[in-house]
């Protein structure tokens, strides 16, 4: 089979699908009605790569009040910031990112505390510190409170605060501290606790810490109120207090949770352009920063080497955009042991997350760094799913979705989930609750919102389009059954889905819908005669008047791939300059011929496995469509035949899509002797018994996997590599071979369609839904 199967069960019905449409956009938020302040935001967005800032954090803010001055330990070192801290109360009299958030009690809780530590220490702020006390009465059930997001170090810093209020006599009307924090602080002590350093005070050893874990700018682990700390409890370290000064420079009286921040901020909105599919618009912006982060990766910066989240994700990005990056770089992170107690590597799921992600991206036999880290991030993650070990249903679905294979997703449904889930107050935890700007904003929303919808109404017309089309050439009788345009245009949409590849789309739409018909008429709709027919027909191309039609089924078919053909061979002249239809032709003649082999010759004698491949691969159309669709979207390209990278890129993603498909056919075509499948020939060249059957099937997974990993190689590896071939085709090998993934890695969704038919609504038809 092809691209699918001919599949006899009722249409689906456009008229309801309309309706449906219809009522979802009645009862979402509806941005398609108007593109106003689409170009605005988008300049918003793009000056936003040079605004890398993170929220102000009262908890580092406090800790950096608490420093004495050098000259006299009665005096603030930095009286801005309990100014700061005076003039940023909340009305309820708490301090924090977002005391209003039903789950971010603690954290308001961990601010505000240090604020009044801070605010008492220096016998400043009478009324702000009676109002504190206050909303730390009436918020205290929060503190031992399994539902509620702790903090980093919440379980060690937080005692540690009380009990410095009590030796300030600061008077905490709270309940006494239940025993599992008490437990939990005994757990925390084994590993971290550098980190959380100003929750353990004098009885860290500073001058040993700072020895060993004083970064080039001068932090401690890049953390204010760490760095803060250790002035506070070691006071003569130059370094720190500098490092402090050059944040204070920057933001004159309040500090982030984090500094510096650049790297952080870069890299997090890069990523959260391409998850929600607006990336292409802004490029240039996108390669500097990422041709930054490469410079400071190739320099081994400590910006990004000494965070786990900031080193796996730079590695990801990287080398998703062609950067020769090697995972030797993520060797430290093999050991799961190693990994949770290694002193100062503070753990959160997001540093999983994202190493679980990075270890996706293998490639050659070197990468075995990576397939270990997958191994222990994997089981990790299905084991928090099993004990359900998750604040919230958004964490959750994070997790799931990290589990799932990159390259087994549908990129444009994973957008809109992205879109829909996107919350311009969207926080990150590390010590307190932070948000960075530049990644959380009604911009980035709005302008993916409308840019979606344009899509979607491209999309909607374009269908209509793919209607008119099958409906005046009578496809239906051919034996092509309505669904296909649907079932066409989704993969279309996961090769193509930018708005201005529109012909491409529909070009790849009829194509496979062809190479479909074409799979079904020669496996049983067509006779011998008739197929031999279409074959002569397509051969003398120019001719064909003078051969005849020997049915009426053969002439609706080769009139609609005559008139399509020909039209994409004008659309690819001007795209190229010069005239491919020759080579159009030969692509699916080849296919066409490799079809008859199938047919005929098969079905009198069992091939081998290397002549079963051989042919199949062109069965499948996967080269036809990738090298045609090339001339269509003007990429270059002389003379693919005498280029073995191309030859090596057209039988790495065959060899992926034929087997893929063959395991999920398998068995259905079982009890059909005359059907051909690979598991079948592994199985009889196996001594076919019945217990080789599990073996065939994971000789044949192996295959795929080598195959991919080969393939995401050639496609990844570019630069400085001598690669000859425009990227933009070999994107296109992989954007085919990752459709194909999509409709058979768990189920043959072309022939019984399951999820296929919820991405036509949620990708094609309905509107975004915005809570």
């Amino acid at each position: 089979m092809i691209i699918g199967y001919r599949i006899n069960f009722r249409p689906l019905s456009h008229d309801k699908l309309r309706s449906h449409v219809m009522w979802q956009r009645q009862c979402s938020y509806n941005t398609a009605s108007s593109m106003d302040g689409f170009e605005e935001a988008k300049e918003r967005i793009r000056e936003s790569f040079s605004k890398v800032e993170l929220s102000p954090s009262s908890y580092d803010t406090a800790w950096v009040a608490m420093v004495p001055s050098k000259y006299s330990l009665n005096e603030p070192c930095f009286p801005q910031c309990l100014d700061w801290i005076i003039e940023n109360q909340r009305e309820d009299g708490s301090w924090g990112l977002n005391p209003t958030h039903p789950l971010l009690l603690k954290d308001s809780l961990s601010s505000t505390l240090a604020c009044l530590l801070a605010l008492t220490k220096w016998r400043v702020g009478d009324e702000q510190i009676k109002r504190g006390l206050g909303f730390i009465e009436t918020q205290s059930w929060a503190i031992d409170n399994k539902d509620q997001i702790s903090p980093l170090g919440f379980e060690i810093i937080f005692p540690s605060m009380i009990k410095s209020a009590e030796k300030l006599n600061l008077n905490l009307a709270m309940n006494k501290i239940d025993s599992t924090i008490k437990r939990a602080l005994q757990n925390e002590f084994t590993r971290n606790i550098e980190y959380m350093g100003e929750g353990v005070g004098e009885l860290c050893d500073w001058k040993e810490i700072i020895k060993l874990h004083q970064r080039q700018n001068g932090s401690l682990f890049d953390s204010p109120a760490t760095t803060a700390a250790a002035l506070i409890y070691h006071q003569h370290d130059q370094k720190c207090y500098e490092y402090i000064n050059s944040i204070l420079q920057q933001h004159k009286n309040w500090v982030p949770t984090m500094y510096p921040t650049k790297i952080h901020s870069l890299l997090c909105l890069v990523d959260t352009l391409q998850n929600l599919g607006v990336h292409r618009h802004f490029k240039s912006e996108i390669k500097k920063a990422l041709e930054e982060i490469y410079r400071l990766w190739q320099q081994k910066n400590e910006e990004i080497f000494s965070n786990v989240t900031h080193c796996a994700m730079a590695f990801r990005l990287l080398r998703m955009s062609y950067y020769d990056v090697s995972s030797d770089e993520l060797a430290e992170f093999v050991d799961e042991e190693h990994f949770f107690s290694t002193s100062g590597k503070f753990i959160s799921d997001v540093a999983i997350i994202e190493l679980h992600k990075a270890s996706q991206l293998t490639i050659n036999e070197k990468d075995d760094i990576l397939d270990k880290i997958n191994n222990w991030t994997g089981i990790f993650m299905q084991q928090k799913l099993l004990n359900n070990d998750f604040l919230d249903i958004k964490s959750k679905k994070e997790v799931e979705l990290a589990l799932r294979m990159f390259y087994v997703t549908y990129d444009r449904a994973e957008n809109r989930r992205y879109i829909e889930s996107y919350q311009e107050n969207n926080f990150k935890m590390l010590k307190t609750a932070y948000r960075c700007g530049s990644m959380n904003n009604i911009d980035l929303l709005t302008f993916s919102m409308q840019e979606f919808e344009l899509g979607l109404s491209q999309y909607q017309e374009e269908v209509e389009q793919l209607k008119r089309w099958y409906e005046d050439y009578r496809l239906e009788q051919v034996g092509l059954a309505q669904e296909y345009i649907y079932r066409t245009h989704l993969i279309s949409v996961a090769v193509f889905f930018e708005h201005e590849l529109s012909n491409a789309r529909i070009m790849y739409a009829k194509y496979a819908m062809f190479l479909t018909l074409s799979d079904d008429l020669f496996e049983h709709l067509a006779s011998k005669d008739e197929l031999l027919n279409i074959i002569e027909l397509v051969q003398r191309w120019d001719e064909h008047t003078n051969v005849g039609f020997h049915s009426e089924k053969v002439k609706l078919f080769f009139t609609a791939l005559y008139d399509t053909i020909e039209e994409v061979a004008t659309n690819a002249q001007i795209k190229q300059g010069r005239n491919v239809k020759h080579h159009i032709i030969e692509l699916f003649v080849e296919g066409l011929n490799s079809m008859l082999v199938d047919r005929v010759e098969w079905g009198t004698r069992i091939p081998s496995i290397e002549e079963y491949l051989r042919v199949s691969l062109s069965t499948f159309g996967g080269k036809c469509m990738v090298l045609t669709s090339q001339y269509v979207v003007g990429i270059q390209l002389c003379n693919y035949q005498s280029d073995d990278e191309i030859q090596d890129l057209c039988y790495c993603s065959g060899i992926v899509m034929r087997l893929l498909k063959d395991l999920q056919s398998f068995k259905r075509e079982r009890s059909d002797s005359r059907l051909v499948n690979m598991v079948k020939l592994v199985m009889k060249q196996r001594s076919g018994t019945i217990c080789e059957e599990e073996e065939a099937i994971k000789h044949i997974k192996e295959t795929i996997e080598c195959n991919r990993r080969k393939l995401l190689r050639m496609v990844l590896q570019s630069k400085g590599k001598g690669s000859k071939v425009p990227q933009a085709l070999k994107d296109l090998f992989w954007r085919t071979t990752k459709a194909v993934y999509f409709f058979y890695s768990d189920h043959d969704e072309f022939r019984s369609p399951n999820k296929v038919k919820h991405h036509i609504n949620q990708v094609i038809y309905k509107s975004l839904h915005i809570r």
